[in-house]
């Protein structure tokens, strides 16, 4: 198979798992965007799933450029590891409003990300020591944990009608 088509279903595949994100985004009710029922509140997982999407477009983590409104800290969700800055102080929060910019930023700049180094290249991050394309399946599987993980939340609260894309168009309701 060429390049051409792989970055195709993975642009398709990207789109499909941002498209869920931003869904499900959509539908946490204010109620629920920082609860403190969780040790990550909805919010911060949301924050955390875009963020390390925009990272692991990038280059390296030396040429990733941060979310505009982005809160330090909150791209960790903590843990007992060094890297996971489980002794960071989150101050503040963001907005769904910004978030959804933040989707949509990630959204515009997807084809130019997928189409900038090539897929058999390293991943550019010392941590994950495989091609940049095992990189893209990783980071949309990632996408799909954390929306599922909030799907999920949401579903405890009543909360119904989650879409499946299969692609990146949208379907019908899945229930």
């Amino acid at each position: 198979m060429e390049n051409s088509s792989i970055i195709k279903i993975l642009l398709s595949q990207y789109r499909a798992a941002l498209g869920m994100l931003r869904d499900v985004t959509e539908k946490v009710p204010e109620s629920e965007w920082d609860s403190k029922e969780y040790n990550n509140p909805n919010w911060q997982l949301i924050y955390h799933t875009i963020w390390s999407a925009k990272l692991y477009l990038s280059a390296s983590y030396e040429t990733f450029e941060p979310f505009e409104g982005a809160i330090e800290g909150a791209e960790s969700l903590g843990g007992d590891k060094d890297w996971e800055n489980a002794e960071v102080e989150i101050i503040g929060l963001n907005s769904k409003q910004e978030l959804l910019e933040f989707i949509q930023e990630v959204e515009q700049n997807l084809e130019s990300s997928l189409k900038q180094l090539p897929l058999e290249a390293d991943s550019g991050f010392e941590w994950y020591p495989y091609s940049r394309l095992e990189l893209h399946l990783n980071t949309i599987r990632h996408i799909q944990h954390h929306t599922a993980q909030v799907i999920e939340r949401l579903k405890s609260k009543g909360i119904k009608g989650f879409p499946w894309w299969i692609d990146q168009n949208k379907p019908g309701e899945w229930v």
